[in-house]
């Protein structure tokens, strides 16, 4: 094989290429992820759900040559592609937007993977923007990697269905697990017949763009919206996220999981965010957008509890009407949740 890729970025995709390549014969990889703390999230939400990646031991057992740089945008990037003489380059989860200048090294674009159907799903936290929009398909692209976001010309892709009722991201993470494992065997395949696969431009106009999301910030409950737009809300920052967050009694808590009664009752929007019941189950009932609502799950400083061991009736969940103005507006950059991540690891 006259291929030699360099790749951008560690994910779970990332080993399952680095191992179709050595399948199929082709010249070890340049591998250029970013330093460790980068990644520090990944492994704590994704590790002990086998989505995180194992990227160090398959370099330990020769599949791939690992480099961990602060950034892929510098000299001393450039002469890494000179010296393994890469020809090919793919991004899949790079941290960094890639520049103009490692852009134009290539004869061949950059390629990156991306996890939506574009142009429908630009941008990031796409699993939980899906599960707010009540959508029930998961999508992953193959597409040119260009200096705008998510925009260049489409190779491959492939969709999935989410047959389950009330998903969770995890069920989208699984599924475009799946669709991406397709799209790479794919693209792999058409290097080794010699098929081209003509890009297709994308249709800017039909493109919509997500922005990033943060639980710790964005992911907070507004008790006022209407019960189906907050049960939505808190499976959408749910596993393996840490959870749709509230207060209690000045406490931050985060609930991992809950529904909707089946319940003729209505309550004045006054009563929203007051705990009516603790059941005899430990869950408790709480009112929320004007009608019962059963929490089953929460977290306190990461530690899952039945919510019937903290809280009480009489009192009340209570999101600040600053913090709720905040999450929807805040637009969270990876350094940002990467210096919190730092901390919480520290801690």
């Amino acid at each position: 094989m006259n291929y030699r890729f360099v790749i951008f970025g560690k994910i779970i995709h990332t080993d399952f290429f680095i191992r179709l390549l050595h399948k199929n014969g082709f010249p070890k990889p340049l591998v250029i992820v970013s330093l460790d703390e980068e990644y520090y999230r990944d492994e704590r939400l994704l590790g002990p759900l086998g989505l995180y990646s194992d990227i160090e031991s398959l370099a330990e057992d020769g599949l791939c040559d690992l480099y961990k740089m602060k950034t892929v945008n510098c000299q001393k990037a450039i002469e890494l592609f000179d010296q393994y003489k890469v020809t090919m380059a793919i991004s899949i989860n790079c941290r960094d937007i890639i520049k103009k200048e490692i852009i134009d090294y290539f004869d061949n674009p950059i390629l990156n993977l991306h996890d939506s159907y574009l142009p429908d799903e630009r941008g990031g936290a796409l699993n939980s923007w899906r599960i707010l929009n009540g959508i029930s398909e998961v999508g992953n692209t193959l597409h040119v990697l260009e200096e705008g976001i998510d925009t260049g010309a489409i190779l491959l892709q492939e969709k999935t269905s989410i047959t389950k009722e009330k998903p969770y991201p995890i069920d989208y993470m699984q599924a475009e697990t799946l669709n991406c494992e397709s799209i790479l065997q794919t693209y792999v395949r058409s290097l080794i017949d010699g098929t081209e696969i003509l890009p297709v431009n994308q249709q800017n106009n039909k493109s919509y763009y997500y922005p990033r999301l943060y639980t710790e910030v964005n992911g907070i409950i507004n008790w006022d919206w209407d019960i189906q737009s907050i049960e939505k809300f808190i499976r959408a920052f749910s596993y393996p996220y840490p959870g749709a967050y509230t207060f209690y009694r000045e406490k931050k808590i985060h609930i991992l999981s809950g529904y909707m009664e089946n319940s003729e009752n209505t309550f004045h929007p006054f009563a929203n965010g007051k705990i009516v019941t603790i059941l005899d189950n430990r869950l408790v009932r709480v009112i929320a957008g004007g009608k019962p609502f059963i929490v089953e799950s929460i977290a306190v400083e990461g530690q899952e509890k039945a919510p019937g061991e903290l809280l009480q009736v009489k009192h009340s969940l209570h999101s600040p009407d600053d913090k709720l103005k905040n999450a929807r507006y805040h637009v969270p950059t990876t350094l940002s949740m990467n210096k919190s991540e730092i901390k919480y690891k520290q801690s």
